[in-house]
Formats: structure tokens, C-alpha cells, sequence
């Protein structure tokens, strides 16, 4: 009788490697919207987005001053 040892062992590894990437992933996303944020003020200041667009992404209300705002994000 054939031994179904290797293919348990490959199945096995494939699992891991699906669940790994996952996980990967799941620990990347909060970075990047850390540096989407950043590169939103930084074309914010540079005058590449207007004041609306940057209240609209970064969920901030209106009376905010966005340049504070943007400071604060660039400086952490």
C-alpha cells in the first residue's frame, strides 16, 4: 500500500503558506493607510488636492484647520 505521507506533508505546507500570507496582509493594511494619509497632506500642502477632498478622506469636520492637521499626521 502507497503511503500518503508526502501529500499530507504538501497539503499541509499549502495550508500554512495560505493562512501565512494572511496574516501578512492583515498586519500591512494599518500601515498603509498610515502612509496614504501621509501622502494625502504632503499633496494637500502641495497644493495638489483641494481643502474638500481632504475633509472628505480623512473624515474630519469642517472647522478643522487642515494644515494643524496635516502637521500632526506628517510628524508621526
Amino acid at each position: 500500500m502507497r503511503s500518503n505521507f508526502r501529500p499530507n506533508i504538501r497539503l499541509a505546507i499549502n495550508i500554512l503558506l495560505v493562512i501565512g500570507t494572511f496574516a501578512i496582509a492583515l498586519k500591512l493594511s494599518p500601515i498603509a493607510e498610515v502612509y496614504q494619509e501621509k501622502n494625502l497632506c504632503i499633496k494637500y500642502l502641495k497644493h495638489q488636492v483641494d481643502r474638500e477632498t481632504l475633509i472628505k478622506r480623512l473624515k474630519i469636520v469642517k472647522q478643522a484647520n487642515p494644515s494643524s492637521i496635516c502637521d500632526s499626521i506628517l510628524k508621526s
